[in-house]
């Protein structure tokens, strides 16, 4: 949140394994909802298959 206020991005964009984005989308997306919400900036998923399931970045875009 401290990122939001001092870049003030137009949306940020996690990026992780296939799995994680899975999940994000399937049993946790009522939470990333709430967040994007909270935030007042879209949040959108992009799947990276190097990644292990413990890694992730957040793009400021």
């Amino acid at each position: 949140l401290r990122e939001a206020r001092q870049f003030n991005p137009r949306e940020f964009r996690v990026v992780a394994s296939p799995q994680v984005v899975e999940l994000l989308l399937d049993e946790e997306s009522p939470h990333l909802a709430g967040l994007s919400d909270f935030i007042g900036k879209p949040i959108s998923l992009q799947t990276e298959a190097a990644m292990g399931q413990e890694q992730y970045d957040i793009v400021l875009l």
